[in-house]
């Protein structure tokens, strides 16, 4: 991967998402469609902004720090948007939400309201994003606010349940940024006091469909062998966490099977391609730099030649 972060236990399915963000961005184009309805075109600028608030007011019998939004991002120069990445069904996320977002606008989307005088604040397109299965994940939070008015508004934001979609969907739809997360629903599985527990034919069945998704999405156009590797890598990190020691049998046939699918004569050949190609680019560039360079001093000899002549 272009990056190598250090995922550990407390924050792996969060890291996950931010290094998609990080490395290819354009993967939050599909998930802006879906979420927003917005589309954007390849090659449409992502700016990752830094936003941070304090937590003392969640809780004040402890000392005053900071917290950093999970996503916060400017898209094509013009739209705003804000995600955060959250494994359990808190109630008061709503409430983090509000304050995640006025923190958001104050830095970034306040401005001089020149027609009724003032000030004027714009909050971010917003969504909490659940990967982990639970049947009490709301469609959407909601909190109805009352300003000293007595006027009422309701803050409402989408959530995005990832284990609700279909692998045919996730595919269809290109939402490949859920790809890593989709063996968390063989996770409750793996409960031993379960009637049914996870089978080895079972987790290589979606194991198989994930890979194949992988190589359509390369095939087509939607994602390059960088990126196509780049979701191997996390594949691999998450199964590593869902299936530890305890369950090293299914870890290591999940290693086996993109492991076997990495060394294939084609993926090998796509790689060496793209290899090639990066070399042939570094060498034109720096043959491009040598040109540059002769033609910069021959312009020096020439000026110099005509200062010395007579």
């Amino acid at each position: 991967m272009t990056k190598n972060p250090e995922f550990n236990d407390k924050n792996l399915w969060d890291e996950i998402f931010n290094t998609i963000v990080d490395v290819m961005p354009e993967q939050l184009f599909p998930l802006f469609k879906e979420v927003y309805g917005k589309e954007y075109p390849k090659g449409a600028p992502v700016v990752r902004l830094n936003t941070v608030s304090s937590t003392y007011l969640e809780d004040t019998n402890t000392p005053p720090s900071s917290r950093r939004s999970d996503i916060a991002v400017l898209v094509n120069g013009t739209d705003y948007y804000h995600l955060e990445c959250q494994m359990n069904n808190d109630e008061d996320m709503v409430i983090r939400m509000i304050m995640y977002d006025i923190h958001f606008a104050v830095q970034h989307l306040t401005s001089m309201d020149e027609k009724g005088g003032g000030f004027m604040m714009h909050f971010p397109r917003s969504a909490v994003i659940y990967p982990e299965k639970n049947q009490k994940l709301p469609e959407k939070l909601r909190c109805r606010i009352i300003f000293q008015d007595g006027s009422e508004h309701i803050y409402q934001i989408p959530t995005v349940r990832i284990q609700s979609y279909s692998m045919r969907e996730i595919c269809d739809k290109h939402l490949l940024i859920f790809i890593p997360y989709v063996l968390l629903r063989l996770r409750p599985k793996l409960n031993p006091n379960r009637k049914h527990p996870l089978t080895k034919k079972e987790l290589t069945g979606l194991v198989k469909e994930t890979i194949l998704i992988l190589k359509q999405e390369l095939k087509q156009g939607y994602l390059t062998q960088q990126e196509y590797e780049d979701y191997f890598n996390l594949f691999r990190f998450a199964a590593d966490k869902i299936f530890n020691k305890k369950y090293s049998k299914f870890r290591k046939e999940v290693d086996q099977m993109m492991s076997l699918y990495d060394q294939m004569p084609s993926v090998r050949e796509k790689r060496l391609r793209a290899e090639m190609e990066e070399l042939r680019i570094q060498k034109d560039e720096a043959l491009a730099e040598k040109d540059a360079e002769l033609v910069r001093l021959k312009e020096l000899l020439e000026r110099h030649h005509i200062a010395l002549t007579p």
